[in-house]
């Protein structure tokens, strides 16, 4: 019996064909795997029983991945797809479903010391296949002492317990468990981190175990009674990538890790890092533009990222190449001066200044932090006048707000040396004004990514006037905020096709 079967799988890397090759060569059965773009096609040749008993050990030995969209029984193979060769690189992904069981029938590592020190309060550490993890059981005290050296995130040893700690949708769970075990985040339920001994924020990137050490030491702290550990990064080989989606598809924010190296079909050459790919192409927005097949048409490109110093809203012409429309000032981190410059705009805002001093003396105190840029900087400097710690919170309480709508945040363009800037001092004081009238902090940062959503539409229609694209390429972080863009897939998505890459990372 001859048949075609196609699975849809928008990645090129090799593991996916690597793990059904492995189900070929057990179940001895005669079918050619044929790679191509965003598929794989296997080309069966075999009896009626053996494909069924193949299919049924396929379905239960075959992992979920971040780049599988399905599968299907197709007639033939058409003619005109190109298929490609195997490149045989090699990429750390986590255990296959088999290595799991395995693993679970043989363990060869005793915890006992590791696990009595977590419970005596201490960190650990641990050298994974990947570089050094440090783990904690979730207390405020350890988990300052490992956000000082990098992100904190949360180890889940106990999948079935997940619910009880954070929302966790089926959507959430199937990233989770993936066969690339990214990082995703997750909301706090009700009062689960009111002592802050998990995050400062009510949201954690959450991640499972991804290979033997770590598989090994969540099945020890699970019989231990250990469902969740806070954990950092230390030295590591590769950075996890952290996963989100939006409606049905799955969008890769940052990290190298399963993704990289990777060879480029259309480059013909192999990238080690999300760095080199995108730097060797020339940014963000040009790579995308290249690897989208966008290079013939008019585009325009947003790329707003939270602490890079290029985020800008730029087009792209063929016959004449990018040019940037929009930038993003580097504010000084520095509250008085901060406070000077929106003083320094009109006798109305120079009131606003000292009626904010008045009233909330402790915040011009505060000191920001000296490593940021861009969009970190703005928003670490409003945060900290609204009494929160940093941008992060700030994000936080925006997606704690209940409601659909906010309030109008004035976001305004100014021009210096010729270029256009997002004018940092109108979002602050429009923000503080409304402080002054003790609107909730909630509401406020809520209106601040609605209202940027609303100066991006306004910004593309004004550019498209003149250049009557159809394609806007959205990348960078701050893009993938739900709020942010839920309102401009709204907006946009009737005039224009919004180009949000799938099978790379939107940020590095």
């Amino acid at each position: 019996m001859q048949m075609f079967y196609k699975i849809e799988f928008n990645n090129t890397n090799e593991y996916f064909i690597n793990l059904i090759q492995e189900q070929i060569f057990e179940d001895k059965i005669n079918i050619q795997i044929k790679k191509y773009e965003k598929f794989i096609i296997l080309h069966i040749n075999d009896s009626e029983e053996k494909i069924t008993e193949f299919f049924q050990n396929l379905e239960k030995n075959l992992p979920l991945s971040i780049f599988l969209k399905g599968a299907s029984f197709i007639e033939k193979i058409p003619e005109e797809l190109k298929e490609l060769s195997l490149d045989n690189l090699q990429q750390n992904i986590s255990l296959s479903n088999k290595e799991i069981l395995k693993l679970v029938e043989n363990r060869t590592v005793d915890f006992t010391n590791e696990i009595k020190q977590l419970k005596e309060g201490k960190i650990i550490e641990l050298s994974t296949s990947n570089g050094i993890k440090k783990f904690s059981l979730p207390n405020k005290e350890n988990r300052i002492k490992l956000q000082e050296e990098n992100e904190v995130n949360l180890f889940v040893s106990n999948i079935n317990a997940i619910s009880s700690l954070l929302e966790c949708s089926s959507k959430d769970l199937q990233l989770l468990c993936s066969i690339e075990r990214p990082l995703v985040k997750l909301k706090f339920n009700f009062l689960q981190n009111k002592d802050l001994q998990y995050s400062c924020i009510s949201f954690i990137y959450t991640k499972l175990p991804d290979d033997k050490l770590t598989f090994e030491f969540a099945l020890a702290l699970k019989e231990e009674g250990i469902d969740f550990l806070i954990y950092s990064d230390f030295n590591v080989m590769q950075k996890d990538i952290q996963v989100t989606y939006f409606k049905d598809e799955n969008i890769i924010i940052r990290g190298d890790k399963t993704l990289f190296p990777k060879y480029d079909i259309q480059d013909k050459k192999v990238y080690n890092s999300s760095d080199e790919f995108f730097c060797l192409n020339g940014g963000i927005y040009k790579t995308i533009i290249k690897k989208e097949n966008k290079r013939s048409s008019n585009s325009i490109g947003v790329y707003f990222s939270y602490n890079s110093e290029e985020s800008k809203i730029s087009l792209n012409l063929p016959t004449k190449g990018i040019k940037d429309i929009v930038y993003i000032p580097n504010i000084e981190n520095s509250i008085s001066s901060c406070m000077e410059d929106i003083a320094s705009m009109d006798e109305n805002t120079a009131r606003l200044v000292e009626n904010y001093k008045k009233k909330f003396p402790l915040y011009f105190k505060k000191d920001l932090d000296q490593n940021t840029n861009g969009f970190v900087s703005i928003l670490n400097f409003i945060a900290v006048m609204l009494g929160m710690k940093d941008y992060k919170e700030f994000e936080s309480y925006a997606h704690s707000y209940n409601s659909k709508s906010g309030i109008q945040i004035d976001m305004k363009l100014f021009k210096y040396k010729d270029k256009n800037y997002l004018d940092y001092r109108k979002i602050a004081h429009s923000i503080f004004s409304y402080k002054l009238a003790d609107v909730d902090n909630a509401l406020l940062a809520f209106s601040f990514y609605e209202s940027l959503s609303e100066f991006i539409k306004n910004s593309i229609e004004e550019i498209n006037k003149d250049i009557e694209s159809k394609n806007i390429i959205l990348c960078g972080d701050i893009i993938v905020n739900s709020i942010l863009l839920s309102k401009l897939d709204k907006e946009l998505s009737n005039n224009f096709t919004l180009v949000i890459p799938k099978n790379y990372p939107i940020d590095y």
